[in-house]
């Protein structure tokens, strides 16, 4: 997998960890450091997820999201009184689940 991927003009890392070398990864599976432009990634699977790797590149869809909001300017501009859409773990949750039935829609109708 690559290392790095740039979004909207920012270069972002893409970094798998271990549990006990990022305390943060305890709580979740990845995560995005917006002010760092990176990716986190956990590189274990303690839960004995039966097809890791699938599930390591959902959450990393689910982090590209996050990123491409930020880079974007939605994430700072979300109002937090009307709840922050663009932060709202649901929100990006449905793009990271779904862009791969649209994009494969995309592709088959060639908007691509």
């Amino acid at each position: 997998m690559q290392e790095s991927v740039n979004i909207l003009g920012t270069e972002y890392k893409i970094v798998f960890s271990k549990i006990s070398e990022d305390k943060t990864l305890e709580d979740a599976d990845g995560y995005t450091s917006t002010s760092a432009c990176k990716i986190v990634l956990r590189s274990e699977n303690p839960d004995g997820i039966e097809d890791f790797q699938r599930y390591q590149k959902r959450v990393l869809r689910h982090e590209l999201i996050h990123a491409f909001l930020q880079e974007s300017g939605l994430a700072q501009n979300s109002i937090e009184d009307a709840g922050a859409w663009a932060r709202n773990e649901e929100m990006v949750d449905w793009f990271a689940h779904q862009s791969p039935k649209i994009f494969k829609v995309f592709t088959e109708l060639e908007l691509l």
